[in-house]
Protein backbone atom coordinates (compact mmCIF):
# COMPACT_ATOMS: atom_id res chain seq x y z
CA UNK A 1 0.00 0.00 0.00
CA UNK A 2 2.86 2.31 0.85
CA UNK A 3 4.54 1.69 -2.52
CA UNK A 4 1.27 2.35 -4.39
CA UNK A 5 0.84 5.69 -2.62
CA UNK A 6 4.43 6.68 -3.40
CA UNK A 7 3.94 5.76 -7.07
CA UNK A 8 0.74 7.82 -7.27
CA UNK A 9 2.50 10.84 -5.76
CA UNK A 10 5.37 10.43 -8.23
CA UNK A 11 2.98 10.33 -11.21
CA UNK A 12 1.16 13.45 -9.98
CA UNK A 13 4.44 15.31 -9.52
CA UNK A 14 5.56 14.34 -13.04
CA UNK A 15 2.27 15.60 -14.49
CA UNK A 16 2.66 18.85 -12.55
CA UNK A 17 6.17 19.52 -13.81
CA UNK A 18 5.20 18.62 -17.38
CA UNK A 19 2.33 21.08 -17.24
CA UNK A 20 4.58 23.76 -15.77
CA UNK A 21 6.83 23.68 -18.85
CA UNK A 22 4.29 25.59 -20.96
CA UNK A 23 4.41 29.36 -21.53
CA UNK A 24 1.91 31.84 -20.17
CA UNK A 25 0.73 34.31 -22.83
CA UNK A 26 -0.97 37.54 -21.77
CA UNK A 27 -2.18 40.06 -24.34
CA UNK A 28 -1.61 43.38 -22.58
CA UNK A 29 -2.62 45.59 -25.55
CA UNK A 30 -5.29 44.30 -27.91
CA UNK A 31 -5.50 45.55 -31.50
CA UNK A 32 -8.61 47.37 -32.63
CA UNK A 33 -10.99 44.62 -33.77
CA UNK A 34 -13.94 46.86 -34.60
CA UNK A 35 -15.03 50.39 -33.91
CA UNK A 36 -17.77 51.39 -31.52
CA UNK A 37 -21.36 51.18 -32.88
CA UNK A 38 -22.08 54.20 -35.05
CA UNK A 39 -18.39 55.07 -35.49
CA UNK A 40 -17.41 52.99 -38.50
CA UNK A 41 -14.32 54.01 -40.39
CA UNK A 42 -15.05 56.91 -42.71
CA UNK A 43 -12.50 57.93 -45.37
CA UNK A 44 -13.62 61.54 -44.94
CA UNK A 45 -12.59 61.67 -41.27
CA UNK A 46 -8.86 62.06 -41.70
CA UNK A 47 -6.70 63.65 -39.03
CA UNK A 48 -3.01 64.47 -38.82
CA UNK A 49 -1.40 64.26 -35.39
CA UNK A 50 1.76 66.30 -35.03
CA UNK A 51 4.52 65.49 -32.53
CA UNK A 52 3.73 67.01 -29.15
CA UNK A 53 5.66 69.81 -27.50
CA UNK A 54 7.31 68.45 -24.35
CA UNK A 55 7.49 70.63 -21.22
CA UNK A 56 7.92 67.88 -18.65
CA UNK A 57 10.27 68.03 -15.69
CA UNK A 58 10.96 65.86 -12.67
CA UNK A 59 11.54 62.11 -12.33
CA UNK A 60 10.56 60.72 -15.73
CA UNK A 61 10.81 56.99 -16.43
CA UNK A 62 10.98 57.49 -20.23
CA UNK A 63 13.12 59.59 -22.52
CA UNK A 64 11.85 62.16 -25.02
CA UNK A 65 11.29 59.89 -28.01
CA UNK A 66 9.65 57.18 -25.92
CA UNK A 67 7.25 59.69 -24.38
CA UNK A 68 6.28 60.83 -27.86
CA UNK A 69 5.72 57.27 -29.04
CA UNK A 70 3.63 56.35 -26.01
CA UNK A 71 1.38 59.41 -26.03
CA UNK A 72 0.88 59.54 -29.80
CA UNK A 73 0.35 55.79 -29.98
CA UNK A 74 -2.31 55.91 -27.26
CA UNK A 75 -4.16 58.76 -29.01
CA UNK A 76 -3.96 57.02 -32.39
CA UNK A 77 -5.33 53.82 -30.85
CA UNK A 78 -8.22 55.68 -29.23
CA UNK A 79 -9.03 57.53 -32.46
CA UNK A 80 -9.10 54.22 -34.34
CA UNK A 81 -11.79 53.01 -31.93
CA UNK A 82 -14.04 55.79 -33.24
CA UNK A 83 -13.24 55.28 -36.92
CA UNK A 84 -10.80 58.16 -37.48
CA UNK A 85 -7.97 57.61 -39.94
CA UNK A 86 -4.51 59.00 -39.23
CA UNK A 87 -1.34 58.75 -41.34
CA UNK A 88 1.71 56.87 -40.16
CA UNK A 89 3.59 58.96 -37.64
CA UNK A 90 6.94 58.42 -39.34
CA UNK A 91 5.53 59.99 -42.52
CA UNK A 92 4.45 63.06 -40.56
CA UNK A 93 7.87 63.37 -38.97
CA UNK A 94 9.55 63.06 -42.38
CA UNK A 95 7.32 65.81 -43.79
CA UNK A 96 8.17 68.13 -40.91
CA UNK A 97 11.85 67.34 -41.32
CA UNK A 98 11.68 68.17 -45.03
CA UNK A 99 10.03 71.49 -44.18
CA UNK A 100 12.77 72.31 -41.66
CA UNK A 101 10.36 72.37 -38.71
CA UNK A 102 12.16 69.58 -36.85
CA UNK A 103 15.65 68.15 -37.12
CA UNK A 104 16.67 64.54 -36.75
CA UNK A 105 19.94 64.29 -34.82
CA UNK A 106 21.81 61.06 -35.37
CA UNK A 107 23.32 59.42 -32.33
CA UNK A 108 27.07 59.24 -31.88
CA UNK A 109 29.12 56.15 -31.09
CA UNK A 110 29.86 55.78 -27.39
CA UNK A 111 33.59 55.68 -26.56
CA UNK A 112 32.82 54.57 -23.02
CA UNK A 113 31.39 51.35 -24.44
CA UNK A 114 34.67 50.67 -26.25
CA UNK A 115 36.60 51.10 -23.02
CA UNK A 116 34.28 48.73 -21.15
CA UNK A 117 34.55 46.19 -23.96
CA UNK A 118 38.32 46.17 -23.59
CA UNK A 119 38.05 45.78 -19.82
CA UNK A 120 35.95 42.63 -20.15
CA UNK A 121 39.02 40.60 -21.07
CA UNK A 122 40.86 41.35 -17.82
CA UNK A 123 39.96 38.30 -15.76
CA UNK A 124 36.25 38.94 -15.06
CA UNK A 125 33.98 36.04 -14.20
CA UNK A 126 31.45 34.76 -16.73
CA UNK A 127 28.51 36.20 -14.79
CA UNK A 128 30.16 39.61 -14.49
CA UNK A 129 31.15 39.56 -18.17
CA UNK A 130 27.56 38.84 -19.23
CA UNK A 131 26.28 41.68 -17.07
CA UNK A 132 28.86 44.11 -18.46
CA UNK A 133 27.99 43.08 -22.02
CA UNK A 134 24.32 43.71 -21.34
CA UNK A 135 25.01 47.17 -19.91
CA UNK A 136 27.36 48.09 -22.77
CA UNK A 137 24.77 47.00 -25.36
CA UNK A 138 22.03 49.01 -23.67
CA UNK A 139 24.25 52.10 -23.36
CA UNK A 140 25.35 51.88 -26.99
CA UNK A 141 21.76 51.48 -28.18
CA UNK A 142 20.80 54.67 -26.36
CA UNK A 143 23.80 56.63 -27.65
CA UNK A 144 23.17 55.57 -31.27
CA UNK A 145 19.45 56.29 -31.12
CA UNK A 146 18.25 59.16 -33.25
CA UNK A 147 16.87 62.19 -31.48
CA UNK A 148 14.36 64.77 -32.62
CA UNK A 149 14.84 68.49 -32.08
CA UNK A 150 12.11 71.05 -32.70
CA UNK A 151 13.38 73.96 -34.77
CA UNK A 152 10.10 75.94 -34.88
CA UNK A 153 7.56 76.10 -32.08
CA UNK A 154 4.69 77.63 -34.07
CA UNK A 155 3.27 76.97 -37.53
CA UNK A 156 2.36 79.38 -40.28
CA UNK A 157 -1.03 79.25 -41.94
CA UNK A 158 0.41 78.18 -45.27
CA UNK A 159 2.36 75.36 -43.61
CA UNK A 160 -0.80 73.97 -42.00
CA UNK A 161 -2.66 74.20 -45.29
CA UNK A 162 0.15 72.43 -47.12
CA UNK A 163 0.25 69.77 -44.42
CA UNK A 164 -3.49 69.14 -44.74
CA UNK A 165 -3.31 68.93 -48.52
CA UNK A 166 -0.30 66.64 -48.40
CA UNK A 167 -2.05 64.07 -46.21
CA UNK A 168 -5.58 64.77 -47.42
CA UNK A 169 -6.80 65.71 -43.92
CA UNK A 170 -9.46 68.18 -42.82
CA UNK A 171 -8.14 68.83 -39.32
CA UNK A 172 -4.81 68.74 -37.53
CA UNK A 173 -4.32 67.67 -33.92
CA UNK A 174 -1.58 69.37 -31.93
CA UNK A 175 -0.75 69.17 -28.27
CA UNK A 176 1.76 69.38 -25.48
CA UNK A 177 2.89 67.09 -22.68
CA UNK A 178 2.73 69.19 -19.52
CA UNK A 179 3.30 66.55 -16.82
CA UNK A 180 4.93 63.15 -17.20
CA UNK A 181 6.59 62.13 -13.96
CA UNK A 182 6.58 59.82 -10.97
CA UNK A 183 5.63 61.20 -7.55
CA UNK A 184 5.00 59.88 -4.07
CA UNK A 185 1.39 59.94 -3.03
CA UNK A 186 0.58 61.16 0.48
CA UNK A 187 -2.09 58.93 1.95
CA UNK A 188 -3.08 57.83 5.45
CA UNK A 189 -4.63 54.55 4.36
CA UNK A 190 -2.73 51.74 6.20
CA UNK A 191 -3.79 49.18 3.59
CA UNK A 192 -2.08 51.24 0.87
CA UNK A 193 1.08 52.09 2.78
CA UNK A 194 1.54 49.33 5.37
CA UNK A 195 0.91 49.17 9.10
CA UNK A 196 4.35 50.29 10.37
CA UNK A 197 4.84 53.18 7.91
CA UNK A 198 1.33 54.40 8.67
CA UNK A 199 1.89 54.23 12.45
CA UNK A 200 5.29 55.94 12.56
CA UNK A 201 4.50 58.64 9.99
CA UNK A 202 1.22 59.65 11.60
CA UNK A 203 2.74 59.65 15.11
CA UNK A 204 5.80 61.62 14.01
CA UNK A 205 3.70 64.16 12.10
CA UNK A 206 1.39 64.59 15.10
CA UNK A 207 4.25 65.20 17.56
CA UNK A 208 6.87 67.01 15.44
CA UNK A 209 4.86 68.28 12.48
CA UNK A 210 6.22 68.41 8.91
CA UNK A 211 9.98 67.83 8.66
CA UNK A 212 12.27 69.94 6.50
CA UNK A 213 13.76 66.99 4.65
CA UNK A 214 13.62 63.22 4.36
CA UNK A 215 16.60 62.88 6.72
CA UNK A 216 14.91 64.86 9.48
CA UNK A 217 11.74 62.86 8.94
CA UNK A 218 13.74 59.67 9.47
CA UNK A 219 15.22 61.00 12.71
CA UNK A 220 11.78 61.91 13.99
CA UNK A 221 10.45 58.44 13.26
CA UNK A 222 13.43 56.82 14.97
CA UNK A 223 12.97 59.08 17.99
CA UNK A 224 9.34 58.01 18.26
CA UNK A 225 10.21 54.34 17.85
CA UNK A 226 13.06 54.49 20.36
CA UNK A 227 10.99 56.35 22.95
CA UNK A 228 8.04 53.98 22.72
CA UNK A 229 10.34 50.96 22.81
CA UNK A 230 12.15 52.23 25.91
CA UNK A 231 8.87 53.13 27.63
CA UNK A 232 7.26 49.73 27.19
CA UNK A 233 10.56 47.88 27.50
CA UNK A 234 11.19 49.22 30.98
CA UNK A 235 8.22 47.18 32.18
CA UNK A 236 9.21 44.03 30.30
CA UNK A 237 10.90 41.02 31.89
CA UNK A 238 12.71 39.87 28.73
CA UNK A 239 15.42 39.47 27.67
CA UNK A 240 16.72 40.48 31.10
CA UNK A 241 14.65 39.08 33.96
CA UNK A 242 14.39 40.37 37.54
CA UNK A 243 16.04 38.41 40.37
CA UNK A 244 13.98 35.76 42.12
CA UNK A 245 13.09 36.44 45.73
CA UNK A 246 13.64 33.48 48.10
CA UNK A 247 12.15 33.63 51.61
CA UNK A 248 14.11 31.82 54.35
CA UNK A 249 12.13 30.84 57.43
CA UNK A 250 13.45 31.16 60.96
CA UNK A 251 12.36 30.08 64.43
CA UNK A 252 10.01 33.03 64.58
CA UNK A 253 8.31 34.86 61.72
CA UNK A 254 10.10 38.00 62.73
CA UNK A 255 13.35 36.31 61.83
CA UNK A 256 12.29 35.51 58.21
CA UNK A 257 14.60 36.95 55.54
CA UNK A 258 14.18 37.55 51.81
CA UNK A 259 17.13 36.67 49.56
CA UNK A 260 17.36 37.58 45.82
CA UNK A 261 18.83 34.94 43.62
CA UNK A 262 19.62 35.00 39.91
CA UNK A 263 18.38 37.60 37.42
CA UNK A 264 19.71 41.14 37.21
CA UNK A 265 19.05 43.97 39.58
CA UNK A 266 19.17 46.55 36.72
CA UNK A 267 16.92 44.61 34.38
CA UNK A 268 14.59 47.56 33.76
CA UNK A 269 17.33 49.76 32.34
CA UNK A 270 18.75 46.97 30.22
CA UNK A 271 15.33 46.04 28.81
CA UNK A 272 14.56 49.69 28.09
CA UNK A 273 17.81 49.98 26.11
CA UNK A 274 17.17 46.77 24.16
CA UNK A 275 13.56 47.50 23.29
CA UNK A 276 14.33 51.16 22.58
CA UNK A 277 16.92 50.07 20.03
CA UNK A 278 14.42 47.63 18.52
CA UNK A 279 11.82 50.39 18.27
CA UNK A 280 14.27 52.73 16.52
CA UNK A 281 15.28 49.93 14.12
CA UNK A 282 11.61 49.23 13.35
CA UNK A 283 11.08 52.94 12.61
CA UNK A 284 14.10 52.94 10.29
CA UNK A 285 12.83 49.91 8.36
CA UNK A 286 9.34 51.40 8.18
CA UNK A 287 10.77 54.58 6.67
CA UNK A 288 12.48 52.56 3.94
CA UNK A 289 9.10 51.19 2.88
CA UNK A 290 5.62 52.59 2.72
CA UNK A 291 6.30 54.70 -0.38
CA UNK A 292 3.33 54.71 -2.75
CA UNK A 293 4.50 55.63 -6.27
CA UNK A 294 2.13 57.81 -8.24
CA UNK A 295 2.23 58.26 -12.02
CA UNK A 296 1.06 61.68 -13.19
CA UNK A 297 0.34 62.53 -16.84
CA UNK A 298 -1.13 65.81 -18.05
CA UNK A 299 -1.72 66.27 -21.79
CA UNK A 300 -3.15 69.23 -23.69
CA UNK A 301 -4.75 68.62 -27.10
CA UNK A 302 -6.14 71.03 -29.70
CA UNK A 303 -7.73 70.59 -33.15
CA UNK A 304 -7.08 73.11 -35.94
CA UNK A 305 -8.77 73.42 -39.30
CA UNK A 306 -6.16 72.66 -41.92
CA UNK A 307 -7.38 75.20 -44.44
CA UNK A 308 -7.62 78.21 -42.10
CA UNK A 309 -5.58 77.28 -39.00
CA UNK A 310 -8.48 78.18 -36.69
CA UNK A 311 -8.62 76.24 -33.42
CA UNK A 312 -12.00 74.50 -33.35
CA UNK A 313 -11.55 72.41 -30.18
CA UNK A 314 -9.12 72.19 -27.26
CA UNK A 315 -9.04 70.45 -23.91
CA UNK A 316 -6.63 68.93 -21.42
CA UNK A 317 -6.62 65.96 -19.07
CA UNK A 318 -4.54 65.00 -16.05
CA UNK A 319 -4.54 61.42 -14.79
CA UNK A 320 -2.93 60.08 -11.61
CA UNK A 321 -2.50 56.33 -11.27
CA UNK A 322 -1.36 54.45 -8.15
CA UNK A 323 -1.63 50.89 -6.92
CA UNK A 324 -4.90 50.08 -5.18
CA UNK A 325 -3.23 48.50 -2.14
CA UNK A 326 0.19 47.70 -0.75
CA UNK A 327 0.06 44.35 -2.60
CA UNK A 328 -0.70 45.91 -6.01
CA UNK A 329 1.69 46.41 -8.92
CA UNK A 330 3.86 49.44 -8.13
CA UNK A 331 6.24 49.35 -11.11
CA UNK A 332 6.74 52.85 -12.48
CA UNK A 333 6.51 51.85 -16.15
CA UNK A 334 3.22 49.99 -15.73
CA UNK A 335 1.67 52.86 -13.78
CA UNK A 336 2.84 55.38 -16.37
CA UNK A 337 1.49 53.33 -19.28
CA UNK A 338 -1.91 53.13 -17.60
CA UNK A 339 -1.93 56.89 -16.97
CA UNK A 340 -1.10 57.61 -20.63
CA UNK A 341 -3.87 55.30 -21.84
CA UNK A 342 -6.48 56.85 -19.56
CA UNK A 343 -5.51 60.42 -20.48
CA UNK A 344 -5.69 59.60 -24.19
CA UNK A 345 -9.12 57.97 -23.83
CA UNK A 346 -10.48 60.96 -21.92
CA UNK A 347 -9.32 63.52 -24.49
CA UNK A 348 -10.37 61.50 -27.52
CA UNK A 349 -13.81 60.81 -26.04
CA UNK A 350 -14.38 64.55 -25.54
CA UNK A 351 -13.14 65.29 -29.06
CA UNK A 352 -15.49 62.71 -30.56
CA UNK A 353 -18.45 64.33 -28.81
CA UNK A 354 -17.53 67.66 -30.41
CA UNK A 355 -16.56 66.22 -33.81
CA UNK A 356 -20.21 65.99 -34.90
CA UNK A 357 -20.26 69.80 -35.15
CA UNK A 358 -17.25 69.91 -37.45
CA UNK A 359 -17.43 70.16 -41.22
CA UNK A 360 -15.98 66.92 -42.57
CA UNK A 361 -15.69 67.67 -46.27
CA UNK A 362 -14.67 64.94 -48.70
CA UNK A 363 -10.94 64.74 -48.27
CA UNK A 364 -8.69 64.73 -51.30
CA UNK A 365 -6.29 61.92 -51.94
CA UNK A 366 -2.96 62.38 -50.17
CA UNK A 367 -0.22 63.67 -52.41
CA UNK A 368 2.20 61.07 -51.19
CA UNK A 369 -0.10 58.18 -52.21
CA UNK A 370 1.17 56.12 -55.14
CA UNK A 371 -1.29 54.78 -57.72
CA UNK A 372 0.02 51.32 -58.55
CA UNK A 373 -2.78 50.62 -61.10
CA UNK A 374 -1.12 52.80 -63.74
CA UNK A 375 1.93 51.02 -65.15
CA UNK A 376 5.10 53.00 -65.27
CA UNK A 377 6.38 53.82 -68.75
CA UNK A 378 9.07 51.47 -70.02
CA UNK A 379 12.33 53.20 -70.69
CA UNK A 380 13.52 52.42 -74.23
CA UNK A 381 17.20 51.84 -74.77
CA UNK A 382 18.79 54.62 -76.87
CA UNK A 383 19.60 53.78 -80.44
CA UNK A 384 23.25 53.00 -81.18
CA UNK A 385 24.90 55.63 -83.29
CA UNK A 386 26.07 54.43 -86.74
CA UNK A 387 29.60 55.45 -87.59
CA UNK A 388 30.19 56.31 -91.28
CA UNK A 389 32.19 53.78 -93.22
CA UNK A 390 35.31 54.94 -95.00
CA UNK A 391 36.21 53.45 -98.38
CA UNK A 392 39.94 53.96 -97.82
CA UNK A 393 41.98 55.13 -94.85
CA UNK A 394 42.56 58.84 -94.63
CA UNK A 395 46.00 60.07 -95.60
CA UNK A 396 48.14 61.72 -92.92
CA UNK A 397 49.43 65.25 -93.39
CA UNK A 398 53.00 65.54 -94.76
CA UNK A 399 54.25 66.91 -91.42
CA UNK A 400 53.16 63.72 -89.63
CA UNK A 401 54.47 61.26 -92.17
CA UNK A 402 57.63 59.43 -91.39
CA UNK A 403 60.68 59.38 -93.56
Amino acid sequence: MRFKLAGLVSVLMCLFFLGACEQVVKESISPVQSTYPGYEQNPQKRLVILPFADYTRGARPDEFMRRQVKVLGAINHSLADYGFLTPVQEDVVQFLADQGIIRIIEGQHDRYGQYMAREMGNGWSDEMREEIERLVAANEAISKRNKMEIAKVGFEKETLKELGNYFGANYILRGRIVEYEMRKEHTLNPFQRGILPFFFDTTSATIFGVAKSEEYDLWQNMAVGGSLGALFGSEATHPFSPPDKVVTSGVHPAFMTVVEQGGDAHYQGYNAAVWGTAGAAAAYLAKQGGARPLAVVQVYLAAQEASTGVVVWSNRAEVQVASQSAWGDAQARNLMDRAVEEAAKTLVCDFVKYSHRLNWQPATEPNYAVNYSVPAPVQQAPERLQMPKLDKPAELPPALRGS
